[in-house]
């Protein structure tokens, strides 16, 4: 017990929320277990807002300062896997009845690890065509592409070396 309070005081320290008292907080409110990854490193958030995201898988933690937003599995005794970003994507397909993303939605961009999922607003640039879409972070910055998942998601595609350092 004095390790976790002495670990959760260096966080402190440094501005950053422990990910062993984001889970505690995302446990609290699921009452289901969360599986939050020990290297995640946010900042501290005096207040975050908790809300189940699509599905009822993971929970969306949301910090309005400093603003930031992540997507944490939960499951009963853990039986929610963790998922690579590249294990999740499905392979370009055709949309036979239109676009599923138009030009100028808003959307929430995904990008995850082994157990956490971290999300952005952006706006699509064009029409999503195969399955794939041009986009635009709306707090700026360069264009990314997003793959629409078969659960509708919008996530990156080959960022697993990038987010879970293989």
């Amino acid at each position: 017990m004095l390790l976790s309070t002495l670990i959760q005081g260096l966080f402190a320290s440094a501005g950053l929320m422990a990910p062993a008292a984001l889970q505690m907080q995302v446990e609290a409110f699921s009452g289901q277990t969360a599986l939050v990854d020990p290297r995640l490193l946010l900042p501290a958030c005096a207040r975050p807002d908790f809300a189940w995201a699509s599905g009822g898988r993971s929970v969306m933690v949301h910090c309005a300062a400093p603003e930031w937003r992540v997507f944490i599995p939960v499951g009963e005794g853990g039986a929610v896997a963790p998922m690579p970003v590249n294990a999740v994507m499905p392979s370009p397909r055709r949309e036979p009845a239109g676009p599923a993303i138009r030009r100028g939605d808003r959307i929430s961009l995904e990008v995850g690890g082994a157990g956490f999922v971290i999300a952005m607003d952006a706006v699509a640039e064009a029409d999503s065509r195969d399955g794939r879409v041009a986009l635009r972070p709306v707090a700026g910055g360069r264009r990314l592409y997003g793959v629409i998942d078969d659960d509708g998601h919008v996530r990156l595609r080959g960022l697993s070396t990038v987010v879970n350092g293989r």
